[in-house]
This record gives C-alpha cells, sequence and structure tokens, in this order.
C-alpha cells in the first residue's frame, strides 16, 4: 500500500504531503484540490506506464506559480513479501515528462536501487548505478527499463498495474470497449468490464469472490441470483439472474438501472483479479441509491482487510462521509491559491468521538479544517 504521497508543482498543488491510511477519505469544498491530488498519483502512474498520451495536456498540469520549479512525485509504499518500504522520487522538468527526468530515484529500506539525475539540458548521469554488469544509459525514465532487478521489477508494477483510478459514467457497463487498451485488471472507465468478469467467474480456485460479489448485489436488490456472462469462451454480455420463486428470469446487464450498475462496476474494482495494490475513486457516490451508500461503504473498509487493495476516495456525500472513521478522514483546503491536506483538526476529532458531531458535517454544519502545524520556538 501506499503510505505516503508528496506532490509538488501539480495543477493546484504547490507544495503536499500526506499520510494515507488504509482506506483515506479526502473532503473538502470544491475546487479546494481533492482531484488534483488523487490525479497526480494517476499521473505517475500513467508517466511510467508511458508519457506518449500526456504530452497535450502537460501545460493545463502545471500551475502557474511553479515557474521553473519541476513537478515532483515522492511515494513511500510497501508491497507484501518485501520486508522493507520502497521509496521513489520523480522529477520532471516543465518542458513535460518526454525529456529527461531531472531527478529520479529508487530505494528499498536504506539501499538505493539507482539514482540518476540531469546535469545540464540533454545530459544525464548515474549517482547511482543499478546493480548491473550492463548498465543502461541513463535518461529516460528508469523505472521500467531494468527488468532484471526484481525489486525495481516489483516497484514498476505496484505503481503502474498496480494502482486504479475509477470515475464511472451514467452509461457504464452498458457496452464494452472496442479494444482493451490495458491488459490488467480492470480498466478506469470499466470498457473491459468482459474481461473483468471473465477472470472472476472462470477462477475457480476462488469462488468465493464470485459470491462476495453476488452477496452483495443481493443487498441492494434480493432477487439477484446470479451474474454471468452470456459466453464464457467468447463473452459479448453479462446476464444478471434474477429470482422469482423457483424459476430465474435472466436479464442483460445493460437493462438494468444506472444505479445498479454503478455499484456493480465499483464491486468489480474491488474484487477484480489479480487485485490492485491501490484503489481510487473519485465521488463514488454519484448515482447510487442512498439505500446502498452504506454497502458501499462497507465495501471499501473490509477492501484492505480482505487483499483487494487500499482504498483512496473522495466525496461530497455527508450520509456517505457518516460510514467512516475519523482517522480515515483528511481535510482538503485552498489556502492563497494552494491545496493543503491533512488530518481534521484535533477539536473536530474530539466532538466527533464524543458524538458531538457526525463525520458527515464535516460537509455541512462544520466543513473539515486540518489540525494546524506546530511550529518550533
Amino acid at each position: 500500500m501506499i503510505h505516503r504521497f508528496r506532490v509538488q508543482n501539480f495543477k493546484s498543488i504547490i507544495d503536499v504531503d500526506v499520510d494515507l491510511s488504509p482506506v483515506t477519505v479526502l473532503v473538502g469544498r470544491s475546487g479546494t484540490g481533492k482531484s488534483s491530488f488523487v490525479q497526480a498519483l494517476r499521473f505517475l502512474r500513467d508517466v511510467l506506464s508511458s508519457n506518449q498520451n500526456l504530452r497535450q495536456s502537460w501545460p493545463q498540469l502545471r500551475p502557474v506559480m511553479a515557474s521553473d520549479a519541476p513537478t515532483t512525485l515522492f511515494v513511500e509504499f510497501s508491497v507484501a513479501g518485501l520486508e522493507e518500504k520502497l521509496h521513489y522520487e520523480l522529477s520532471i522538468s516543465k518542458h513535460g515528462p518526454d525529456q529527461s527526468p531531472e531527478n529520479e530515484r529508487l530505494t528499498l529500506g536504506d539501499k538505493c536501487l539507482f539514482h540518476q539525475v540531469i546535469t545540464r539540458p540533454g545530459s544525464s548521469r548515474w549517482l547511482v548505478e543499478p546493480k548491473l554488469l550492463r548498465v543502461p544509459p541513463p535518461g529516460a525514465i528508469a523505472l521500467g527499463r531494468i527488468p532484471s532487478i526484481s525489486e525495481i521489477v516489483i516497484a514498476f508494477t505496484a505503481l503502474t498495474s498496480g494502482i486504479g483510478y475509477y470515475v464511472f459514467s451514467d452509461k457504464v457497463l452498458c457496452e464494452p470497449g472496442r479494444e482493451n487498451q490495458r491488459t490488467w485488471g480492470l480498466a478506469d472507465d470499466a470498457a473491459n468490464f468482459l474481461d473483468a468478469v471473465k477472470e472472476v467467474v472462470t477462477n475457480l480456485q476462488d469462488i468465493k469472490v464470485r459470491r462476495s460479489i453476488v452477496a452483495a448485489l443481493q443487498r441492494v436488490n434480493p432477487s439477484i441470483s446470479s451474474v454471468e456472462l452470456n459466453n464464457i469462451q467468447n463473452p459479448s454480455s453479462v446476464v444478471v439472474g434474477h429470482s422469482f420463486g423457483d424459476k430465474t428470469l435472466a436479464l442483460d446487464l445493460s437493462q438494468e438501472s444506472d444505479g445498479f450498475r454503478r455499484f456493480y462496476a465499483h464491486l468489480l474494482a474491488i474484487y477484480q483479479r489479480p487485485p490492485k495494490q491501490t484503489l481510487i475513486f473519485e465521488h463514488p457516490e454519484d448515482g447510487i441509491h442512498p439505500g446502498a451508500l452504506s454497502l458501499l461503504a462497507e465495501e471499501f473498509q473490509l477492501a484492505p482487510e480482505q487483499g483487494h487493495g487500499q482504498v483512496i476516495l473522495t466525496t461530497h456525500s455527508p450520509q456517505f462521509l457518516d460510514h467512516f472513521d475519523v482517522e480515515q478522514i483528511r481535510a482538503v483546503e485552498l489556502s492563497d491559491s494552494e491545496t493543503r491536506i491533512g488530518f481534521i483538526s484535533a477539536e473536530q476529532k474530539e466532538a466527533i468521538r464524543d458524538r458531538l458531531l457526525e463525520p458527515g458535517e464535516l460537509l455541512t454544519v462544520d466543513p473539515a479544517r486540518m489540525q494546524p502545524e506546530v511550529t518550533g520556538a
């Protein structure tokens, strides 16, 4: 999971450094920078995967106040099986991600696996070379092009295919995409949902996953008896079974309500095979029936415990926020045109613990405030 994420010079963010929990909920007024923060994590994933689609959008990702300062992303994270934490830092110049990074470093605990810097325009050098007999030249982003050192490959996997970023539209799961541009897990827009469902329903070694999904859907609609593909070998649709006595009515998933499909899309993201390291959801409450919000929050809370991944989400829903613990909430504020993010104030924490304030009231009655920084004398 990601324990800490620091972002410098990205959209409305000049410099924020945020500690993350297994479940983290970002709250604040519109325009304060919640989306900018999670989009920075998506940007890191995408720039490591391929920067080809980021060149045109790069000017919009740079804050006006950044001037010549680089955009820097630092992430501290852990992966099951590695005893020590990984730390990865990437600094991208104002010219964009298609240029050599100004600074790139990966460490495992106290051991630096590689470190490269740019010395002058068009010239880079290794400060710490990767431990290879044939060291690749510095310059391009190194993470992802050193395939023979396991720890480096694991770090690359965790920060690319290990991150899912989801904002589901009202038409989600209506029609599969023409082609699957990503070959791992559920795509950001769920366009490859047939592939994701196939991974679940054909995984007979872990049949409890499909049962868990059906059980969650039954809590929304008790008539649900199954969710299957119309054809395992060459699927073209998902079929939802509804029980009526001893009979089953089969409906195409596209015939279900928008709210049902959105709820199911979130379940697919959580239960996808293989699971993600980190799941990011923007406003998952949108379009979900109010009665199902508690069920969705419960699924998010259980995801890390059940090995389905860390959850980071943004929300504007007081009713939804009521289902999260105060320690999971981070306040997002905008001060002098700069985004600030941190734990909510001690006063608000105490009020929530004393039941004088409900978590959802941090979005209404008493807007979430950050705990003031303690400065030395």
